[in-house]
């Protein structure tokens, strides 16, 4: 298990000799600011990004290269508090495009979840009495769309809470590494065998939190259009939401028209949404609890001190 605590004199170097990607993500965590937060930063200032744009860029899996993208990265530096090109100076010439790139592709990294397609995923959430979310448990169908893939990279926005991960079908987990400061959960679920072209394999795991979190949400961002997503939530019987609505944005962040509906939450506690060819953008749940259950939780973790 792997623990991040980028210090500032990391940075210092970083900016010096980078990669960009380590450089960037090492200032977002020095600067504290969620993605989320420096998205709507960047969007203030006529500067729009998408999330997950802002998180390929961090993890190298792409970088900005387009016009609109080399202004919005000026911005971000001044966002996050660095001097003029101290990022853009270390992107280098552009990478060649076409079959060229193909060619001179470097091979791929483990941790860059290249090679695979999601092609379904359902989610189920186990809601505590307090609306927290107490676990996750996942599948996900994933085609590869190249040979020797054997591993699925998951990446989940955990908050300040550390959930454990468990294998449950078809995997295993290889290494985990968790970054404090944005509450991102990085790990590899490794498949039995390696894949070929076009191979697909269903698996499933777990997350489990040690007490239920402060969020009464639930929600996916997906980089490429995923053709069949499935969110259900479950709630204890005794304690009902007094209301459940289902959401929707788009790649720049932007609530989608119609994307937001009440969902009825039926009699064994259960709410769901569906998506059908849906993405890139994000896509959840969202729900608010009586005010006794929030007062009863409160009462409950005091007494617990």
């Amino acid at each position: 298990m792997l623990a991040i605590y980028p210090p500032r004199e990391e940075l210092a170097d970083l900016l010096v000799t980078g990669p960009f990607a380590d450089a960037l993500r090492v200032a977002i965590q020095v600067r504290g600011l969620s993605l989320e937060r420096l998205q709507h930063r960047l969007r203030v200032r006529g500067a729009p990004i998408s999330v997950t744009a802002l998180s390929y860029w961090q993890s190298g899996r792409r970088r900005p290269e387009r016009p609109e993208s080399l202004r919005a990265l000026a911005h971000l530096e001044d966002v996050l508090g660095l001097p003029d090109t101290a990022l853009s100076r270390l992107l280098g010439p552009p990478r060649p495009r076409g079959r060229s790139r193909r060619r001179e592709a470097p091979p791929r990294s483990p941790w860059d979840g290249s090679g695979l397609v999601l092609t379904a995923q359902h989610d189920r959430v186990d809601v505590a009495s307090c609306g927290g979310v107490r676990g996750i448990r996942t599948r996900q169908v994933v085609q590869a769309t190249a040979a020797g893939v054997d591993r699925w990279i998951l990446c989940q926005e955990t908050g300040s809470a550390q959930p454990a991960v468990t294998a449950i079908r078809s995997c295993r987990v290889g290494r985990v590494a968790r970054e404090r400061t944005n509450g991102v959960l990085v790990a590899e679920l490794m498949f039995e065998e390696p894949l070929s072209p076009d191979e697909s394999v269903a698996i499933e795991y777990e997350l489990i939190y040690p007490s239920p979190t402060a969020e009464h949400t639930h929600f996916r961002r997906f980089g490429e259009r995923v053709h069949d997503y499935v969110l259900e939530i479950k709630f204890p019987l005794d304690a009902p939401p007094v209301s459940c609505e289902r959401f929707a944005t788009g790649p720049a962040g932007a609530e989608m028209s119609g994307g937001a509906r009440q969902e009825p939450v039926d009699a064994w506690g259960y709410a769901h949404t569906a998506a059908l060819d849906f993405g890139p953008g994000l896509y959840g749940m969202r729900w608010s609890m009586p005010v006794t259950a929030a007062v009863n939780a409160t009462r409950s973790s005091t007494n617990g001190k």
